[in-house]
């Protein structure tokens, strides 16, 4: 069996703090084994920089200059503001991520899920206090995992531009308090997992592979709702494939092994609508009432493809996937790439018809934020193809 590489054990343990963190506000733990905890993720980050410092020097300096900009940077907008940073300082003050039971603020969407601001509370809780600014670097500390994990599979030139890709695709999104880059990196890197998983033969690091793979499953459905859905495309996508192969009876017990990493987000919906925490659009409202007018207009969908199609980052990573493929001709990950990404934007579609407000209003507020999982999936993978055959994992 081939060791674990240091990078790899730096991620696992940095990505298992940060959904621990989340595990002990979710019971009645002393609030010392929650600054304990964030210690050992601050400490962890320092060995990562300082056991070899010249070691992946690429990513030490693009993350110290991202928490740099984090830190100088106010946060203005409703979603950070007002939905993020308002249940990471109820979380602070109340002790516990069930806060929200009372459904206090409505506005804010109570029923979202909180591992993002639960991590920002405890880097309050460390701190011995809350503000409007130090927490919110807690949102750039969390890129800092899935940023790791990818350097065991780019190395040197590859990786600086893996991550030219990601300031390209995410932006001001890894410091601004959006949840939307946490998004797309953790869905690129579960679609990583996924495929090492289920579609290469190097079982090497089996025990490693489904470790990370249920931290980071578990940690996409648990940073926005787009979580869970872009985790429901992965695992139907790899079922039908193995369907498509005939390879799904010696598949299923994997699928269905992995399908645990749903468990949190599903305990967190009962809990919610338990409750009856929060309200849901796409739930509370008439879906149908929404969707099959606008079935009927063909500028509805005109309209949709063009904030999606038409958006000059998800223009240019797939022009750079496309031509990926086309000098490096691996079947198996473009289609698995693919039909993951055309079945995202067909939930995309469905999402957008069926909105209660006005179309262009909807789309105008959210399709630049919700295509960045797409541009850095189609970026990613386009990079990873022109480089996997050099890939030791």
């Amino acid at each position: 069996m081939k060791s674990i590489g240091f990078n790899e054990k730096i991620t696992l343990i940095l990505s298992f703090l940060i959904l621990n963190n989340y595990f002990l506000l979710s019971v009645n733990t002393p609030i010392l084994l929650v600054k304990l905890n964030f210690f050992f993720y601050l400490s962890s980050i320092v060995i990562f920089y300082f056991k070899n410092i010249t070691e992946n020097l690429y990513l030490k300096l693009f993350f110290l200059f991202i928490l740099i900009i984090s830190l100088g940077i106010p946060t203005l907008d409703w979603d950070p503001r007002s939905n993020y940073l308002f249940h990471g300082k109820r979380i602070f003050y109340d002790l516990s991520i069930f806060t929200v039971a009372d459904n206090y603020a409505s506005f804010s969407h109570n029923e979202y899920p909180t591992l993002v601001p639960a991590f920002a509370s405890s880097l309050a809780f460390f701190v011995g206090y809350w503000n409007e600014v130090l927490p919110k670097i807690s949102f750039t500390l969390m890129f800092l995992p899935p940023l790791i994990l990818i350097y065991a599979f780019l190395k040197n030139t590859s990786y600086l531009i893996f991550l030219s890709i990601v300031f390209f695709t995410i932006g001001k999104f890894l410091f601004n308090g959006w949840v939307d880059g946490l998004v797309a990196i953790y869905f690129g890197t579960s679609a990583l997992i996924m495929y090492i998983i289920f579609f290469t033969k190097n079982n090497n690091k089996e025990k490693l592979n489904y470790s990370i793979a249920f931290i980071f499953f578990i940690s996409l459905t648990l940073i926005k709702n787009e979580g869970t859905a872009l985790l429901l495309v992965l695992f139907s996508t790899t079922f039908l494939i193995k369907i498509y192969t005939k390879e799904l009876s010696i598949n299923i017990s994997k699928l269905i092994l992995l399908s645990f990493s749903f468990l949190p987000i599903i305990s967190w919906k009962f809990f919610c609508y338990l409750k009856g925490i929060g309200y849901n659009d796409y739930i509370n409202e008439n879906i149908l009432f929404y969707l099959l007018p606008r079935l009927n207009d063909i500028e509805n969908f005109k309209l949709i493809s063009y904030f999606i199609f038409l958006n000059e980052k998800f223009i240019m990573t797939l022009i750079f996937f496309l031509i990926s493929f086309w000098y490096s001709r691996n079947k198996e990950l473009f289609g698995f790439i693919s039909i993951s990404a055309i079945t995202y934007i067909i939930i995309l579609f469905i999402i957008y018809l069926s909105t209660p407000y006005e179309l262009y209003w909807q789309l105008n507020s959210t399709a630049a934020r919700v295509v960045k999982s797409l541009s850095f999936l189609l970026g990613f993978f386009g990079l990873y193809n022109l480089y996997h055959k050099q890939i030791k994992y």
